[in-house]
């Protein structure tokens, strides 16, 4: 009957309530609501029904109490302490992350807050060599468990680590070691592997590898071009440490012990020693329970069964930290096993009827095809909810890829053992090994540039194609249970049709003679699209997260034009490089073709963001300006004057200033330019009457002066805007843009903003 299976569902859902929807103090009442109705599940005939809402029911007040009592306990004391300074003693937990900006390190503090786990940070400096298990005194400034974005989504918190503290400078020292050292063997074992991978494999092929070995993924997201590519391609998961490698790793063992009990005794310690080594992520816990039990049940004489088994890894997780739930890894990798353990079944069944038996080549498509299918049928709505973006061809990829991946697991293992004691042959087995890794990155190049690989869950197209493929197979299911033989090409079908609907009509999108200004909803950031029927300019491409902070603004910026129909981008301008403004620009530069990149030539590069574009931009062969005079560019329909206020002495003041002419309307897209950028703009006569106004830095108070809104008159003022410290957008900007403008209009009240310019004639004298 699935006991354990049914009461983690309940327990589940009441955890997921609990993260989203019902205020914590609530909790207590809604367990004993819980508890009151239980006795009503017996007026239920059926006795199976009965049993199962009993279930639900328990394990629902169970996780309502016990989400509610970690918060208490937990993070609560933590929070508490937000934008406090306060001295802590702590023993550090894992080495050192460094970053271009910041390093931080995970500890366990002991003394001066609660004893909880924290990540600390220190921004502008290096922290010294700490190892796991160094003690350290710092004074620090307490943030918060939550969010960047200010939202109730615990993202740290579901981590285990309850609380966020900036270092002050030069206040972190070393004070001793802990007596209990062993305790961080698993950390020391995983830097040792990630540091053998940097020694024996090639640099293009240490990053994969590393992720796939250890679950590091540091490397990996550093080069831009190869995980931009597997985003786009679908398939991040390969080195989200899970099932697949606990799979490969018994199945090696059972090659060299043999398929036997002390074999499998013998792989329970090595799955929890991987599992320890690989950070205890979600999805590893996940993957490790559920390989325990599967090992176990031939032992104790029980038959493995997979809901069972998925019920007690989501207990395992949840029960000691309930608000895990919230985690993006944990949903993610509990969704793709639901369906390889609920819908692999079926699809294996349906392929032992129709495919012929010894056509192994057939079958070896088919069964790829199956597992795909299957581990993405219910994860593609969170991977859109998340990543805003559902890409098309991850079945492809996989099927191309995923066996050499699981290969490429086994060789990295036995290159990293023989390297330990043979070096110069553990190079030369991962020179070889790394072709592989080749052949897979150059994959997912290849998928991720393919036009409309990806589409844009902001568009209402796109969610109409998922809300019909959903709704069909339901139906299709409901019927198939009902007795009705119903082909399964029938829902397929009208599938297929709604997504081809869906990308041809993007490709009418805009109608001759009318024009789009959109400001994609970026965060606290900026990427102005300007497009019409033919051509397809871009100003800014950048910000601090879009929708939950995972997805991508280059990615972003590509499925929406994707969207809109257009396959290639004519021109990129950047107005200036702070990373708010450019961190997005590479990806872009990967994503899809573009006809020339834009950068001030004297521009700041204090966020580091010049190298990043100029290699994409090589790497793509795409032609740079660097604009060092304003100068005039038409690109079919849209006229733009690339401006440049002079003799300013601030970075956000150097910046290009975007004045573009499409379909009879101006618009006038400001970047980061301030009241000096607005005043020089006034007196060299550059600020024409314009339709829509990009408000220059985010709505801050030291721009959008009333002399410069007098003269540019705009009917619309568009907010790019985020979550941010910094006040933005201020109030007297907002009461000045009410004053002079017809509408304001701001990204983080309304997501993507568009105004569609057409059918208006200017005055010469405008």
């Amino acid at each position: 009957m699935r006991t354990l299976a049914w009461t983690a569902l309940g327990f589940a859902v009441a955890a997921g309530l609990a993260e989203y929807i019902l205020p914590v103090g609530e909790l207590p009442y809604f367990a004993a609501a819980l508890a009151i109705v239980a006795p009503a599940c017996r007026l239920v005939r059926s006795r199976r029904v009965r049993a199962r809402l009993l279930l639900i029911c328990l394990g629902a007040a169970l996780g309502s109490l016990d989400w509610w009592g970690h918060y208490t306990l937990h993070i609560a004391p933590s929070q508490a302490l937000v934008g406090k300074d306060i001295t802590i003693t702590a023993t550090v937990s894992d080495y050192v992350e460094r970053y271009d900006t910041y390093d931080r390190v995970e500890v366990r503090i002991t003394s001066g807050a609660p004893r909880e786990k924290a990540l600390l940070y220190l921004s502008g400096e290096t922290m010294p060599a700490l190892e796991p298990g160094d003690i350290i005194r710092a004074g620090i400034r307490v943030t918060s468990a939550l969010t960047m974005q200010g939202e109730r989504s615990w993202t740290y918190a579901a981590r285990g680590r309850d609380l966020l503290g900036t270092v002050r400078p030069d206040s972190l020292t070393v004070t001793g070691r802990t007596a209990h050292g062993w305790k961080y063997f698993p950390q020391r074992l995983c830097h040792g592997v990630q540091a053998l991978c940097d020694e024996l494999f090639p640099s293009d092929a240490a990053g994969l590898v590393k992720g796939l070995l250890t679950g590091g993924t540091k490397d990996l997201r550093e080069d831009t071009e190869n995980y931009t590519a597997m985003r786009a391609a679908g398939v991040l998961h390969i080195v989200a440490v899970s099932g697949v490698h606990m799979f490969v790793l018994v199945g090696f063992m059972r090659l060299l012990l043999g398929r036997s009990r002390r074999t499998s005794l013998i792989c329970l310690p090595v799955i929890w020693l991987f599992a320890l080594m690989a950070g205890c992520k979600p999805s590893v816990v996940r993957a490790a329970v559920m390989q325990t039990l599967l090992l176990l049940a031939p032992l104790l004489k029980r038959e493995p069964d997979g809901a069972t088994c998925l019920g007690a890894a989501l207990l395992a997780l949840l029960l000691p930290n309930p608000l895990a739930i919230g985690s993006v890894g944990l949903q993610m990798s509990f969704a793709c096993m639901a369906g390889l353990v609920f819908l692999l079944p079926k699809l294996k069944w349906w392929m032992e009827e129709h495919l012929p038996a010894n056509n192994w080549p057939v079958w070896y498509v088919a069964d790829s095809l199956a597992c795909t299918l299957a581990a993405t049928a219910f994860s593609t709505p969170l991977a859109a909810l998340y990543f805003e973006q559902v890409p098309l061809l991850s079945v492809a990829a996989n099927l191309l890829t995923l066996s050499v991946v699981e290969g490429l697991f086994a060789a990295g293992c036995v290159v990293c053992a023989v390297g330990l004691f043979a070096p110069t042959v553990g190079r030369a087995c991962a020179w070889a090994v790394s072709w592989l890794v080749r052949w897979c990155l150059g994959v997912y190049r290849v998928v991720s540039r393919v036009p409309f690989s990806c589409l844009s869950i902001r568009s209402p197209r796109t969610l109409a194609w998922l809300a019909v493929t959903y709704l069909a197979f339901a139906l299709w299911y409901i019927c198939r249970r009902k007795g009705y033989e119903i082909r399964a090409d029938r829902p397929a079908c009208l599938s297929l049709l709604a997504l081809l609907s869906a990308i041809l009509y993007g490709r009418f999108a805009i109608p001759t003679g009318e024009s789009l200004v959109t400001a994609l909803d970026v965060g606290q950031g900026a990427c102005v699209v300007l497009a019409d029927a033919d051509s397809a300019v871009v100003a800014d491409c950048g910000g601090s997260g879009i929708g939950s902070g995972l997805a991508s603004v280059g990615d972003a910026a590509a499925n929406y034009l994707m969207s809109i129909g257009r396959t290639k981008l004519d021109m990129l301008v950047l107005t200036h490089l702070h990373a708010d403004h450019a961190n997005g620009a590479a990806a872009l530069l990967y994503r899809m073709p573009v006809g020339c990149v834009v950068l001030p030539a004297d521009g700041d590069d204090s966020d580091g963001q010049r190298r990043e574009v100029l290699r994409a931009a090589e790497r793509r062969d795409v032609p740079v300006v660097l604009l060092s005079d304003p100068a005039h560019v038409d690109l079919g329909n849209i006229a733009l004057d690339l401006l440049l206020p002079e003799r300013q002495s601030d970075e956000n003041e150097r910046g290009i200033v975007v004045l573009t002419e499409q379909a009879g309307g101006r618009a006038l897209v400001m970047g980061d330019a301030g009241r000096e950028a607005e005043l020089a703009l006034l007196a060299a006569r550059q600020v024409p009457d314009v339709d829509v106004l990009l408000v220059g830095h985010h709505g801050s108070n030291t721009a959008t002066g009333a002399s410069f809104l007098r003269a540019a008159d705009p009917e619309t003022a568009i907010i790019s805007v985020g979550y941010n410290t910094y006040g933005h957008p201020a109030q007297k900007v907002l009461a000045r843009l009410e004053k002079y403008c017809d509408e304001v209009l701001r990204t983080d009240k309304m997501g993507d903003v568009t105004v569609r310019l057409g059918g208006k004639t200017l005055d010469e004298d405008g």
